[in-house]
């Protein structure tokens, strides 16, 4: 069942785990975005291209073709933030962790202590805001009526946004980094009312953004003045402010240095079983495109039939009454064909077009043109391509 891995050369492993670690990066990305069941989804819809194109269904091979150019699209429409990051990380990729190292070092102390003066003076103040620091995860399909903004951090740019007299000082303040991308964003409201109980729509919707997402979010409430912290769908309230430091900060360090800690441990001991998966489908795709490409020959007995287009001649006997065809084509494509798929079919137009070897007995030689063949493959040899009909001709002849 396995013979074929014997003729793996190591050319053809380096093509194998090449392929393999390229589906782990995609389903990486994918699970970045919390988009494994798409990726679950295009692998299963793959297998079942391959197994309808093994068993030979043109028109549902067709119609499928049809629909990943559809779903092609479509994905590159809905993930078009998460692509264009991705060749951003891959352009920067052999600078991007001491970069990120050397950005987070310097604005460790400015961004968390900003957020931690701002939110106080505002809960001190009794000023309602959404602050939303942005994770690993795309918020552009969970934000609705956002105002760009692409501002440094400050105190004072966030107190001017939360004024009471500002316009958008109702909605969320979008941060990464050191930079206020958003503001005056409406969030996806929760409906988790064991949490929110008597909280408002800030609450609510800080709730849940972070039920989506990996964001964190700070809510000022304006009734209350209290501060509240909402991650991974959790509630936290906030009465120190030494502790909401620590809180902004290993949100930062998680985000930052998640993959430094221990790398290389975390890159082998990480998603075994999806790994495994990969490594199968690479197997099984080089398995039908690489090694099953190989040319192959097969020969099939095949009964030769005749239509005699006169009317006044009867084939009685065909000797051999069968010749062997030698077919070439991929491995893959001889998987669903026998003899029963393969016509030879011989057109009598004129006796007189025949070469008689004796009495009643005429030679024909078969060509290509008379093997109806079910798909693409090639004729190599007609074994005998000389044929010997038995013809008699019918009484009344004139």
């Amino acid at each position: 069942m396995f013979d074929f891995l014997k003729g793996i050369n190591i050319i053809d492993v380096i093509d194998i785990l090449t392929v393999s670690f390229l589906l782990y990066l995609i389903f990486l990305w994918f699970k970045r975005t919390k988009s494994v069941f798409i990726f679950g989804g295009i692998i299963i819809s793959s297998l079942a291209y391959l197994v309808v194109r093994i068993l030979g269904l043109r028109l549902v091979a067709t119609l499928m073709q049809g629909f990943f150019a559809v779903i092609l699209v479509a994905i590159v429409v809905i993930f078009q933030e998460e692509i264009r990051r991705l060749f951003e990380q891959v352009a920067l990729f052999s600078l991007a962790p001491k970069l990120r190292k050397t950005k987070l070092d310097q604005y460790y102390p400015s961004p968390i202590d900003i957020l931690t003066d701002t939110t106080f003076f505002l809960a001190k103040k009794y000023i309602g805001a959404i602050v939303v620091l942005k994770g690993k995860d795309t918020l552009l399909r969970n934000i609705q009526r956002g105002i760009t903004l692409n501002g440094r951090l400050s105190t004072p740019l966030l107190k001017s946004i939360f004024d009471t007299h500002s316009d958008g000082h109702d909605g969320a303040v979008i941060i990464e980094d050191n930079t206020v991308l958003q503001f005056a964003c409406h969030l996806p409201l929760s409906k988790d009312i064991n949490q929110l109980q008597d909280k408002g729509t800030r609450h609510a919707a800080a709730l849940g953004l972070s039920e989506l997402t990996d964001a964190l979010c700070i809510v000022v409430s304006e009734t209350t003045g209290e501060i509240s912290i909402y991650h991974n769908g959790k509630l936290r309230m906030i009465k120190d402010k030494k502790i909401f430091q620590e809180l902004i900060e290993k949100f930062y360090k998680n985000l930052g240095d998640a993959q430094e800690i221990h790398p290389h441990r975390n890159f082998i001991t990480a998603n075994l079983k999806q790994k495994f998966i990969v490594v199968v489908l690479s197997i099984f795709l080089w398995w039908f495109f690489v090694h099953e490409s190989i040319v192959a020959y097969k020969s099939f007995e095949v009964p030769i039939q005749h239509i005699s287009l006169d009317r006044n001649l009867n084939i009685v006997e065909t000797i051999p009454p069968e010749v062997k065809i030698v077919l070439s084509a991929p491995r893959r494509n001889f998987y669903f064909v026998d003899k029963r798929d393969i016509e030879v079919l011989v057109k009598i137009i004129d006796i007189d077009d025949l070469n008689k070897t004796e009495d009643g007995h005429y030679e024909l030689i078969i060509t290509a043109s008379d093997v109806t063949l079910p798909g693409p493959y090639s004729i190599v040899n007609i074994f005998p391509r000389s044929v010997t009909l038995n013809i008699k001709k019918l009484e009344g002849e004139n």
